[in-house]
């Protein structure tokens, strides 16, 4: 795990040009064609923390980041972002590349967000308490990006691993960390984690051959089908949507859908603080 209070940066191109501010809790590094990079800290301040990065150098960090063969990640491309080992997550911006009305790749790639994944352990704790103190529950978790709920997400379900069988979607590698199938970072001692899968393919296999008690997903959208399925089947559902408030989920296309399904629905805040919560109507 990258550890920003020790100044780790995931890409070493990067890291021989930037220096950052000791002692600094970062959650983003972003490096940007003809500008400073700039640290954003987990409170929101933004610090330059380099000289002005070149095309060329955002040119290396790409190639870096594509481990030198930017085929080998042209689905991970076209979704606009990559993940590296540890679970932090570049985002790509660039030209988008069209076909049939969809986005098949991003060219001139002309800055990059590198987010850095933290494991923080005991930040699920107050959620825990409020809907899981007495057994398994349907929760879905709003945020605003940034707010922290796939730290939230990773140790709800290393808590709740310890005593019910968890089936993680972990869709882009960034709540397990896996290297090669196996976790990086503590997801549950009874977690199994499917990699890779969209949610509703997850949540299906989930479904039909781990016997899971409870399925944790992260970002939630039009997965409709699949989390009703898979209540009606007596399995709970544990997943995240980006939304400031109970308010802006309920009007939200998709997840307006998606909330009644929900025994309950929460939003946190910065480290994990609860905002607001209810059960579902």
């Amino acid at each position: 795990m990258i550890n920003a209070k020790t100044q780790d940066i995931p890409l070493k191109t990067a890291a021989a040009k930037i220096r950052l501010p000791a002692g600094a809790d970062i959650a983003e590094i972003r490096l940007r064609a003809g500008r400073c990079a700039a640290a954003v800290t987990v409170s929101g301040k933004i610090i330059p923390c380099s000289a002005p990065f070149s095309e060329k150098d955002i040119a290396d960090c790409f190639a870096e980041l594509c481990r030198y063969s930017v085929h080998s990640y042209s689905r991970e491309i076209a979704e606009g972002f990559i993940t590296l080992d540890g679970g932090h997550r570049v985002g790509l911006c660039g030209t988008a590349v069209m076909s049939g009305g969809a986005v098949v790749s991003v060219k001139d790639i002309s800055s990059l967000n590198i987010r850095i994944a933290r494991e923080v352990r005991g930040c699920a704790e107050e959620l825990y308490g409020r809907f899981f103190a007495g057994g398994l529950c349907s929760l879905l978790l709003a945020g605003r990006p940034m707010s922290g709920k796939t730290t939230v997400l990773r140790d709800l379900s290393r808590m709740l691993g310890e005593k019910y069988r968890v089936a993680l979607i972990d869709s882009r590698n960034e709540l397990s960390a896996s290297v090669r199938g196996l976790p990086t970072l503590d997801v549950g001692e009874n977690t199994d984690v499917l990699c890779g899968y969209t949610k509703s393919a997850g949540i299906m296999t989930a479904l039909r051959s781990l016997s899971p008690d409870v399925i944790i997903c992260d970002e939630i959208g039009d997965d409709y089908e699949a989390v009703e399925q898979c209540l009606f089947c007596g399995v709970k559902v544990i997943a995240a949507a980006h939304a400031g408030s109970l308010s802006e989920l309920s009007r939200r296309r998709g997840t307006d859908r998606l909330l009644p399904l929900f025994d309950c629905a929460a939003v946190i805040g910065g480290r994990g603080r609860l905002l607001e919560s209810r059960a579902a109507s």
